[in-house]
């Protein structure tokens, strides 16, 4: 059940609009380096999200990961309903 609210929490930093907005806003203000694409590609990126969420708030590398693993499940599974 952990793993569930973790993983809505990942999705809505990732899908919430006015969030990604504003991120967007904070990466003009630097200028763009190899590290700077990184971390914004990796705040819009449902695993990335799911990895980190779950690190910060667990400190298990293991329940990270498989969260990671469920956050490419549930995009993969998103995509190909968003395709059709």
């Amino acid at each position: 059940m952990e793993l569930i609210l973790l993983l809505a929490v990942a999705w809505w930093l990732v899908s919430f609009e006015p969030l990604q907005l504003f991120i967007d806003h904070i990466f003009r203000q630097f200028p763009i380096t190899n590290l700077s694409n990184y971390i914004h590609s990796s705040l819009g990126c449902l695993k990335c999200s799911a990895f980190w969420t779950i690190l910060i708030y667990s400190g298990s590398f293991q329940f990270a990961c498989l969260g990671a693993l469920t956050a490419f499940i549930i995009d993969l599974c998103l995509n190909r309903l968003n395709y059709k």
